[in-house]
């Protein structure tokens, strides 16, 4: 199977001038500190870059700096980096050449089209409210590999947000990726929706033809077929009326699209004159630092004189800073703006091809080409024989649906078998890990299926240490009966409830010992005394966490900068630029 590892993390706030560079160990990575230090912000943040959105990772206190995420990974030999700043992502190659923009996760354009295709992952569920189909994100396919210390300990496979979004996503995602549920069938359940859609379309035309003709064969005995002028006036009157409408849309819809060229126009005009002000600011600096700069300085203009100190200077570096900020808050205004601009513009077009089809109209009817003609010309009973071949064509096709709607019931039907076989091997873990793990209390009904929440009877101390076995239960038997890219299995926190050394030791010692084999590990723990101040996993990569509420370390900015800057910028960079 293939592996989707790690690499490298930044994460950088411009606002605050700081950053954090980590790197990780292709195999075992231990998150060490005590609370506060910053070890389920690292954690929380990887995921985050690959549009899998967690709990708390944007709480008040860490908006503040704006952070901007970048990772660095590899999967079966390509090497990628995702930077993300809010809803906009950029994917770079491992020369840091841009390879998309996307905005936003699971919409069309978004970040789900490029991490899905590397998951070989696409699955639409139906959403909790509409009844419509929606791309499943990567958080769904990330979620046997992460816990999270804010929702994992209270259930399994709860850790990222949004998930609500689908009815029973929870119990739909264990079919997939325990490899009870096929990706052929969830492709045959897309297909199985689209054939319905496009059956009730010929079914609705066919029953509109239908009412055509029979209304055409009660007015066949005594209806007579006349050229009126009057009628022919009205039906002139109401294709210019219907012309003249569509003709103010295009006129609102330019203006529209003139409307955002200058609000484009506008901001471009912004972003030069901060730009020009960062430059006069740089040149304000070199000139306060050169050596031969007295310490009081003339204004040429005004005659003012200003201290040339540090304070002066450092005041005039934090203007620049909050220039940068600027312009990048001004770019991705920008890019919105053009977005909306595209999509005025397809709007415009639109409308412009309606008005051309009813001038169309307009001419043929100013040539005489009218219905009540066409009627004249080829009869009533003409036309109840064209209908009726036009219905017998709607039926065969309505049958031609209804046959591949049959065909491709099969890919849905369920392997009772082996479902069966999954659940077996499943409750068969489940009964290994929590003896491994030291929990007595559940009996074989508590995890008698795959998608039964364990919570009811694990109380206290108990519940993270079932929970963990589920999780473990899981991965292995989705390495027993499924195909699947391996991403890093990321644990947050796993002493939770106040567990005892013996209890602490059997967790450290299960998580080493059962995950698949090759994966990464990512584990965030609190300094524990009686773990030698750490927990201890022969050959692991140890990441000390120290400062208390602060992640990112100003030294670190200036080289986390210039190592993911460019990309930043070109992520925020409008197409046309």
């Amino acid at each position: 199977m293939k592996n989707l590892v790690l690499k490298e993390l930044w994460i950088l706030s411009k606002a605050e001038r700081s950053a954090l560079k980590q790197t990780f160990s292709p195999g075992i990575n231990l998150l060490v500190g005590e609370n506060d230090v910053g070890k389920s912000t690292v954690v929380k943040a990887i995921y985050h870059c690959f549009g899998a959105n967690t709990p708390q990772i944007n709480n008040s206190i860490w908006q503040k700096a704006n952070a901007i995420y970048c990772v660095s990974f590899e999967v079966d030999g390509r090497q990628f980096y995702i930077l993300r700043d809010e809803k906009y992502f950029g994917v770079f190659d491992k020369n840091k050449q841009l390879v998309s923009r996307h905005v936003g996760i699971s919409v069309e354009g978004g970040i789900s089209e490029f991490v899905n295709q590397i998951l070989e992952f696409n699955i639409e569920l139906e959403k909790q409210h509409g009844g419509k189909l929606g791309k499943a994100g990567p958080a769904f396919y990330f979620l046997p590999f992460y816990v999270d210390q804010d929702a994992g300990w209270r259930s399994s496979w709860s850790s990222f947000t949004g998930l609500q979004q689908f009815g029973n996503y929870r119990r739909l995602m264990l079919d997939y990726h325990l490899g009870v549920r096929s990706q052929a069938y969830y492709d045959a359940k897309n297909r199985e929706i689209e054939l319905e859609q496009e059956k009730a379309a010929i079914e609705i035309d066919r029953r509109s033809l239908q009412a055509a003709r029979n209304s055409v064969e009660k007015r066949k005995a005594h209806a007579k077929v006349d050229l009126d002028p009057a009628v022919l006036q009205a039906e002139m009157e109401a294709v210019v009326e219907e012309y003249n409408a569509i003709y103010g849309q295009q006129q609102d819809a330019l203006q529209k699209i003139k409307d955002l060229r200058n609000q484009r126009n506008l901001i471009d005009r912004e972003i030069e004159v901060i730009k020009h002000s960062i430059a006069e600011l740089d040149a304000d600096f070199r000139f306060a630092e050169q050596p031969e700069t007295p310490d009081v300085v003339g204004c040429p203009t005004c005659g003012t004189e200003f201290d040339n100190s540090f304070v002066e200077r450092f005041g005039i570096l934090d203007d620049v800073d909050q220039c940068h900020y600027l312009v990048d808050q001004w770019l991705k205004s920008r890019r919105d703006v053009t977005e909306k601009l595209s999509d005025a513009q397809r709007s415009y077009d639109s409308i412009a091809s309606t008005l051309n089809e009813v001038k169309a109209t307009l001419e043929r009817k100013k040539e005489g080409v009218t219905l009540s003609e066409l009627i004249a010309s080829e009869g009533m009973k003409e036309m109840i024989h064209s209908l009726n071949l036009e219905i017998g064509e709607f039926l065969e096709r309505e049958r031609a649906f209804a046959d591949k709607l049959e065909h491709n019931a099969k890919a849905l039907k369920l392997d009772k078998n082996r479902k069966k076989e999954i659940v077996d091997w499943y409750k068969a873990r489940m009964k290994e890990y929590l003896n491994l793990l030291n929990v007595g209390v559940l009996s074989e009904n508590d995890y008698k299926s795959v998608d039964k929440a364990i919570r009811n009877n694990a109380l206290g101390s108990d519940l993270p240490r079932a929970l963990l076995a589920q999780y473990y239960a899981f991965l292995s038997t989705m390495d027993e009966f499924n195909n699947f890219v391996v991403c890093p299995l990321l644990i947050d926190s796993p002493f939770q409830q106040e567990q005892d050394a013996a209890n602490k030791q059997a967790i450290i010692d299960f998580i080493e010992s059962k995950k698949l084999d090759g994966q990464q590990l990512i584990l965030a723990t609190v300094t524990e005394p009686d773990f030698s101040d750490a927990p201890q996993i022969d050959g692991a990569n140890l990441i000390g966490f120290e400062s208390k509420l602060q992640v990112l370390d100003p030294k670190q900015f200036e080289s986390v900068l210039s190592e993911i800057g460019t990309m930043h910028s070109e992520t925020l960079s409008s197409v046309d630029q």
